[in-house]
């Protein structure tokens, strides 16, 4: 059974032999799950490229093309692969005096054999170790290790034997065996005939390999392995630590049905008690579990300089993903026989000390009668859904409120960081804040709010080994930039205090902790105040230790005392301890802190109050400490809200709204800020499922207390400007003159919004036929499709997947601007040959270039095909049926890639629909009868005119037309009209499907593009040539006299046409 995890590729290498022509069911099913095994080594090799890097490459023989994988996926495979080292290791140094057989249950190609040879040569000397999967697969490993020098030579110096089905290789001390697992009679025997397994200690190993066999098998596998006398049993796979319904687990399930590889096992065993009770009935009495986000914190198994060598290696700042990953896997190891070594540090997993998380899905109510859910004395609402550019995506932004406004600035989009903000309001009439004209956009930042009406801004990062220094003002309705803060930091603690003067209060920011570029994580208290700027506040006694991603906030109304907790050390460790801290102003400015972690009251929450990137805000007298991830587990539905009440003793209580029937919110990456002493708001946030989605939250939310009065709505604002249109703002930096303003360009989708308020609509309809779409063929007029199944392609085509797909380094010729908007007539742009590699990752981070597919054969003389030109990712684009009109006369199926870079206006000769992948994407639409006003040059199909920030003078002359699509939306756009598009939300994928939608007409020969004018234009135009020519020899005034004739007769028949 391969093992795996995720999307699949086809391996180029292996051309299958007497394939039946149709394939049953099973054998489907079977084919999906050897496909796992395919994404899976490409991830793994590149693991061991970056953290394994002065061991041989023991994954090339198996995965050609080295692909560099994201961080987050990276850590993720490290973590799996070094669990499942950790295990065989420990089985291997067992003093039992036994010889040891290890065997890879669904091996996949992975060379676990071949690593342990290497790095642990005299560990196994008396190990056999040996490899199960498909027999097809297997003989595909079999080839690859014989064409390897690497790896051929490991079997050749140990005793090789002739071999033949089931065995594929064999030698004194591995044996490669092709076999169904469900054939459990034939793997017995062949067993039994290879090894002398009775008298030998068994490691039996299934990582994410028996969760795809169907209950029944498995649990049949696991029951027959412990007939073996003296057996281990190690299991790595997903569970539901908090239920289904927990939205990293909705991600995880839905991906594995898409790639038809359903998870069989985590239905009927969700939780570890259900695992370890599984184990226990077929027959492996001692059984050690836990998830593997424990075992990253555990010292004894990943030492905190391993953990900090790994930073050293790939920075890293996916914290929050990493541990939704990390607590939704566990390892599991099982054993037969009495035990005589020690997993005692691997806690036995019993029912009355199981973690809450683990439970507390299951204690909620079914149902409930309202959105609004009221416990008690808390309710909890749902606010209108965000319906803007970003769709609401947006996460590890900053939040801040400001008057009647709550905004969210900058942070992570869904491809991209944002430099833009978004405000919520009660009532329409408000003003949001913009945020900062800042040369790059942040994330993991702070905006903190002074008063009312002034805010600063505060450090973040691009990368995590880019943080920024600058710091912003926000005062008398503009930003200008004041004092760096050095060094420069992200995931920084900063809050809103008040300082005592003579001259009267100070209103200030105090900042704490957070990482530096250089991965330094800072212990230090900084303070920032209008006259004196930024200062170093000395600490009295002992501080806090160093740390980053925690939380702070203010007791009660106090603006000189508050509390700190959680947060990260250097070594990747959530910190669990409670802290008191207090201003003091003498001749210096001083912060007395006093550790209060002895001080909690136990219960039942508190010990989950220790988090990484929770928010926390004064809610009342109390403290509310929201979302973000805690230490060796995933947080339960019933411990997202925690209420903190700062007396004597500290006492935290679990804040219990989050109902089953409405969508539950990831809270991570979120942006939450108190509207007043009994709100909260919470906005945005989300988060990448490792290589299996994205989930994001689509609405706010609205945490009030019971008697606060009349309930309010919180809407989205207008989603301010984040390129620029807004008036010139000073900066205020040495050597610079204060009117002076950075360069900015222009968001022509915001524009659009602001000048054509006349301008209509494309029409949105939904289609039962192929009949359907040849009358809106028929019309001439341009419609959006609405519903339509275009195939895995939307969930699937993210940069990592396509970067994956299509090799990195695909060499593909792309446009490349400097500016936000490219223009044909002038080439404002260039021609660049990139790897596709470089090309994607750099469009998912804002870089302006566009990717027009060409022919792979011959571009010059062919059309464009995806399926001839992208077959690696052909089979996940299927045009629906209802538009095969569209396929029947098809010309081409350009496959196109943007980042934020508005094309220029242009018309089509042949029809196409536009299908929308990935990204959302604004289009203008202008008919044929506004030819006249678009200004293309005789025989050009290219216009200058900048249709998105036009002026009014120009639009009342034309009809145009407004079009949005999101992903799965299809734009049909009729021949001659011309469009121009802009993405909205950074980066854009599409498929246009071109066809010829008339009869004859079209001009003959060559048209790559589809572009080529009809032949009676072409025609045309070397006729007016030639009329020209025969005036030559007149004089000026009589040859533009009848020039001027010809063309009003010719005017006049044109408009003829219509009547």
């Amino acid at each position: 059974m391969a093992s795996g995890s995720g999307k699949h590729m086809c391996n180029p290498c292996y051309k299958p032999q007497n394939v039946p022509a149709v394939k049953s069911a099973q054998e489907k099913q079977d084919d999906s799950i050897m496909n796992t095994n395919d994404s899976s080594i490409v991830s793994k090799r590149s693991v061991a490229r970056l953290y394994y890097s002065k061991e041989p490459d023991f994954y090339e023989p198996f995965v050609k093309k080295f692909q560099r994988r994201h961080p987050l996926i990276n850590r993720g495979y490290w973590l799996r692969m070094h669990a499942v080292e950790i295990v065989v290791r420990q089985f291997l140094q067992e003093g039992n005096r036994k010889d040891k057989i290890v065997i890879n249950l669904g091996c996949g190609y992975d060379p676990l054999p071949f690593q342990f040879w290497y790095r642990y040569p005299s560990m196994c000397e008396h190990v056999t170790f040996v490899d199960v999967d498909y027999p097809q697969l297997m003989e595909k490993k079999k080839e690859s290790i014989l064409a390897s020098s690497l790896l051929r030579d490991f079997i050749v110096s140990a005793n090789p034997r002739i071999s033949e089905p089931p065995v594929f290789l064999r030698n004194e001390r591995y044996l490669a065996v092709g076999c169904d697992l469900r054939d459990l009679s034939t793997l017995e025997q062949t067993l039994k005939r290879e090894i002398d397994i009775a008298k030998q200690s068994v490691l039996f190993i299934g990582e994410v390999s028996i969760t795809y066999m169907k209950l029944d098998d498995a649990n049949t596998l696991i029951k027959w392995a412990s007939g073996y006398g003296d057996a281990r049993f190690c299991v790595l796979e997903q569970y539901l630590p908090d239920g289904p319904e927990h939205p990293f687990a909705q991600t995880m399930l839905k991906h594995f049905v898409k790639l038809q590889t359903p998870l069989q096992s985590i239905s009927m065993y969700p939780q570890l008690r259900d695992q370890r009770h599984r184990f226990i009935r077929a027959g492996w009495p001692g059984v050690q579990v836990r998830n593997l986000w424990e075992l990253w914190t555990d010292s004894q198994y990943i030492s905190p300089d391993l953990r900090q060598r790994l930073d050293s290696i790939e920075p890293f700042d996916e914290w929050e993903e990493f541990a939704l990953f990390a607590a939704h896997y566990f390892v599991l190891v099982g054993r037969n026989t009495p035990k005589d070594y020690d997993y005692s540090d691997w806690p036995t997993v019993d029912d009355d000390t199981f973690p809450e998380a683990d439970q507390a899905w299951r204690c909620i109510p079914l149902a409930w009668e309202s959105p609004e859910v009221e416990l008690g004395p808390i309710g909890l609402s749902h606010e209108p859904p965000v319906k803007n550019a970003s769709g609401g995506r947006r996460r590890f932004g900053a939040t801040f409120k400001l008057g009647p406004t709550v905004n969210f600035h900058g942070g992570l989009g869904a491809q991209a960081r944002l430099k833009s903000s978004e405000s919520y309001a009660t009532v329409a009439s408000a003003n949001g804040t913009p945020g900062p004209p800042t040369a790059q956009a942040y994330m993991c930042h702070t905006i903190t709010a002074i008063n009312e009406f002034d805010a600063l801004m505060v450090g973040g990062r691009t990368s995590p080994n880019h943080a920024n220094p600058e710091c912003w003002l926000w005062k008398n309705q503009l930003w200008k930039q004041v004092g760096d803060l050095q060094p420069a930091r992200f995931r920084h603690c900063a809050i809103q205090v008040r300082i005592p003067r003579q001259a009267g209060d100070s209103e200030s920011v105090l900042v704490f902790g957070g990482k530096t570029s250089s991965g330094i994580v800072l212990d230090e208290w900084r303070l920032w105040d209008p006259d004196q700027g930024w200062q170093l506040v000395s600490v009295i006694g002992l501080g806090p230790p160093a740390r980053f991603g925690a939380s702070m906030a203010t007791i009660a109304n106090s603006l000189t005392n508050g509390v700190l907790c959680g947060g990260m050390t250097s070594d990747g460790r959530i910190i669990s301890d409670f802290w008191e801290w207090e201003l003091r102003f003498g001749k210096i400015l001083e912060v007395v802190c006093k550790n209060r972690t002895q001080d909690i009251t136990p219960n039942t929450a508190h010990s989950s109050y220790a988090r990484f990137g929770a928010n926390i805000v004064p809610f009342g007298q109390d403290i509310l400490l929201i979302g973000g991830v805690r230490d060796g587990h995933i947080i339960g539905a019933k411990e997202e809200f925690l209420t903190i009440k700062i007396k004597h003793k500290i006492e935290i209580e679990r804040l219990d709204v989050l109902s089953p029937s409405s969508p539950r919110p990831l809270l991570v990456g979120f942006g939450a800020a108190n509207t007043s002493d009994r709100e909260v708001l919470l906005i945005g946030g989300g988060a990448v499922c490792f290589s299996m989605g994205s989930f994001w939250n689509s609405e706010p939310l609205s945490i009030r207390k019971k008697d606060s009065g009349c309930y309010r709505t919180w809407h989205l604002l207008n989603q301010d400007d984040p390129e620029g249109l807004r008036p010139p703002v000073p900066r205020s930096l040495p050597n610079m003159n204060e009117n002076t303003s950075p360069k900015q360009s222009i968001n022509r989708s915001n524009l659009a919004d602001r000048n054509r308020a006349g301008v209509k609509s494309v029409r949105r309809v939904r289609i039962q036929s192929a009949i359907d779409f040849l009358d809106i063929v028929a019309t001439s007029e341009p419609v959006v499709l609405q519903e339509l199944d275009l195939g895995p392609c939307t969930e699937l085509w993210t940069p990592d997947y396509l970067e994956e797909k299509l090799g990195s380094d695909r060499p593909v010729v792309v446009h490349s601007c400097d500016t936000d908007r490219m223009t044909f007539q002038t080439k404002n742009f260039s021609y660049v040959k990139k790897q596709f590699g470089d090309f994607i990752r750099g469009v998912a981070q804002g870089e302006k270039s566009y990717l027009r597919a060409l022919s792979a054969s011959n571009p010059a003389k062919h059309p464009t095909r995806i399926e001839n030109d992208f077959p690696e990712i052909a089979s996940d684009f299927r045009l629906p049926e209802i538009l095969s009109p569209a396929m029947e006369k098809i010309h081409s199926s350009p496959l196109r890639i943007s980042g934020p870079v508005t094309l220029w206006l242009h018309y089509d000769v042949l029809a196409n629909v536009l299908c929308q992948v990935r990204g959302n994407k604004n289009l203008l639409l202008f008919p044929p009868s506004d030819v006249l006003h678009l200004d293309f040059s005789p025989g050009g199909s290219s216009s200058n005119i900048d249709a998105f920030t036009a002026d009014e003078a120009f639009l009342k002359h034309t009809h145009s037309q407004e079009a949005s699509l999101r992903p799965g939306e299809v734009l049909f756009i009729p021949p001659m009209w011309a469009h121009t598009a802009s993405p909205t939300d950074g980066m854009s994928v599409a498929v246009n499907v071109f066809f010829r939608n008339l009869e004859h007409g079209y001009a003959a020969g060559r048209d790559v593009y589809g572009n080529r004018d009809l032949q009676a234009y072409e025609n045309g135009r070397r006729d007016v040539d030639r009329i020209v020519k025969a005036f030559h020899n007149i004089p000026t005034d009589i040859g533009k006299f009848y020039l001027q004739r010809l063309a009003a007769e010719l005017k006049s028949k044109a408009d003829a046409i219509d009547s």
